[in-house]
């Protein structure tokens, strides 16, 4: 062979090897090297999250089964764009269903997108005569949206849930992860559009309905302190309102109730306010309570040892601590023993009280009261209060250890005042409120609540001391008025805290009272924001507790006691 020739041939021989070399390395980096990465990859093409149709969210009861929370199928309109062919006469047939000029929709239909959304949420019957009609490329979608069919009852308490299905606020929001349904996605072949391959098998995985939450709410209960509040909040000309119902033996919540409130199932209308009424001022508002807190700070200053009940001090109606001068709100000048503290609301009492104790005995029964902390009740958006201790170096003064012992220079929110006060209807032991009685998960398995004790802050004796001085204010007082019925409380006559000093006009009233006695069933906080008829608790909050118990009583069916109303009888007689 000649030399061309066979140069030629090696030439091609070399190139042919060098090519098959490059070859065999790219192969090698695409089958070892890079193996994962494109088995991935094609996974990716071949498959995807296919999501299994979710269950509605768990519905919401009261103690007693009724609906306050539920779902409701509706329905999305929508349109693969790629295949509706009739662009114009589909428009046509969807317009007078979907309350939309024939123009928009088919301006719509021609867009670029692939697919669109038409309508959502459409009403059911709406849903099924668009299905009837068959269009090409409009499929009907169905969905589950959040109804409250009560309306705007417990509104604050329940929250909302939003067309995501995520819940905000009150217990939708503090159980959001309860009541969410237990969706499913599975990885499965999809075709070159991504649509499943309708002839594959899907392994059986069935989602879950969200759990099912039974409040210790009492339904009409709630209906009855809203009523109340909406008439105390106007006949008093008060700016808001707040009412709470507990069982004091459990901690249990019967109703909530705060003005202004809103209608959860149209909550995205009250976006438009100023400041959009949906965290629950029961929980989440913050208030110098007043004379309310007297009951605490005698508690603390009996229980200590500080002082007993027979032991007596002169009022010249002013002390003086920390370079602060305290009045009492009128002239009690004269010798007075402790129960007169209470009785005759004296804040030189109270401060003479704290004094006695000193400030690290005061505020570790302060503290042990639960106020400056959570009580921890199972409602989203919970505040913590505020209360300076002595170590708060910036904050806390010694004038503080006077005007906290009557209420003033901290503030609680009305879950944590009346848990404070409910601890000393329950023999001095603090309980967690909550609102939660029963969780029923998709299997039908019922988790009861567990009481959770928090902490005996006063021994038995002395609540049930601090209770017979509480029933006196309120006999001293005669404003209650609930015949057969013993009642312990305390009213309270807020300055409100504005720049530079208080507001001379406005206040906030409020009273806490428990019954019936010696076994209470009912305690109830009343407090009105800035009343207008009156400046003063006894005026305002008294009265509206005293028509709120009536009611209640009545409807929860606790009988007066046979003696009361046998004395009371001999009383009108003579």
């Amino acid at each position: 062979m000649a030399e061309g020739p066979r140069r030629r041939l090696q030439l091609m021989s070399i190139l042919l090897i060098g090519l098959a070399l490059v070859l065999v390395a790219q192969l090698t980096q695409v089958q070892v090297v890079n193996h994962q990465f494109y088995d991935d990859w094609g996974r990716e093409q071949r498959e995807r999250i296919i999501a299994v149709a979710a269950p509605p969210r768990g519905v919401i009861r009261d103690r007693n089964g009724c609906l306050l929370a539920g779902n409701e199928v509706m329905y999305a309109i929508e349109a693969d764009t790629v295949y509706v062919v009739d662009v114009e006469g589909a428009a046509a047939q969807l317009a007078p269903l979907l309350h939309m000029p024939a123009s928009q929709i088919a301006r719509r239909l021609k867009s670029d997108a692939p697919w669109i959304q038409l309508a959502s949420p459409v009403p059911k019957e709406v849903g099924e005569r668009v299905a009837e009609l068959g269009l090409q490329g409009i499929t009907v979608c169905p969905l589950w949206v959040r109804r409250y069919p009560e309306g705007d009852l417990a509104s604050h308490l329940l929250g909302f849930c939003n067309a995501e299905g995520r819940g905000f606020y009150g217990v939708e929001g503090f159980h959001d992860g309860l009541l969410q349904p237990k969706k499913v996605d599975r990885a499965g072949p999809v075709d070159l559009t991504s649509d499943q391959v309708p002839w594959t098998v899907a392994p059986v995985m069935l989602p879950q309905a969200g759990d099912e939450l039974i409040l210790s709410i009492d339904r009409t209960v709630q209906a009855v302190v809203e009523e109340e509040l909406m008439r105390a909040v106007y006949q008093y000309q008060a700016t808001s309102g707040t009412i709470i119902v507990m069982d004091p033996r459990t901690f249990e919540v019967l109703a909530m109730a705060s003005l202004p409130d809103y209608a959860p199932g149209r909550y995205n209308e009250f976006y438009t306010f100023d400041r959009p009424p949906f965290d629950d001022p029961a929980v989440s508002k913050q208030y110098e309570p007043g004379s309310v807190f007297k009951v605490l700070t005698v508690a603390a200053a009996l229980d200590s040892g500080a002082v007993t009940p027979e032991m007596t001090y002169y009022d010249q109606g002013w002390i003086e601590v920390g370079g602060v001068v305290i009045w009492n709100a009128y002239d009690m000048v004269g010798q007075h023993d402790v129960a007169d503290i209470l009785i005759h609301s004296l804040n030189v009492g109270a401060a003479w009280l704290s004094t006695r104790m000193g400030r690290d005995s005061f505020y570790r029964y302060v503290m042990a009261f639960g106020i400056g902390r959570p009580t921890g009740i199972d409602v989203a958006g919970e505040a913590a209060g505020q209360l300076w201790l002595p170590e708060d170096y910036e904050h806390w003064h010694d004038s503080n250890l006077g005007t906290n012992a009557f209420g003033q220079g901290l503030a609680v929110t009305p879950i944590q005042m009346i848990a404070a006060v409910a601890t000393v209807a329950n023999g001095g032991v603090r309980l967690r409120p909550h609102v939660v009685g029963q969780r029923i998960g998709p299997d039908g398995a019922v988790t009861a609540y567990r009481t959770v004790v928090e902490a005996q802050v006063i021994s038995p004796e002395t609540a049930q001391i601090v209770t017979d001085m509480m029933e006196r204010a309120v006999e001293d007082a005669g404003r209650i008025g609930l015949e057969g019925y013993r009642i312990a409380g305390k009213s309270g006559t807020a300055q409100i805290p504005v720049p530079g000093g208080y507001d001379r006009e406005r206040t906030i009233t409020s009273f806490v009272g428990f019954g019936p006695l010696p076994d209470p069933q009912l305690i109830i906080l009343v407090k009105l924001d800035r009343p207008g008829t009156s400046s003063w608790a006894s005026e305002t909050a008294v009265p509206a507790f005293r028509q709120l118990a009536e009611r209640l009583f009545v409807v929860l069916g606790i009988p007066p006691d046979d003696s009361q109303m046998a004395q009371g009888a001999q009383a009108a007689v003579r």
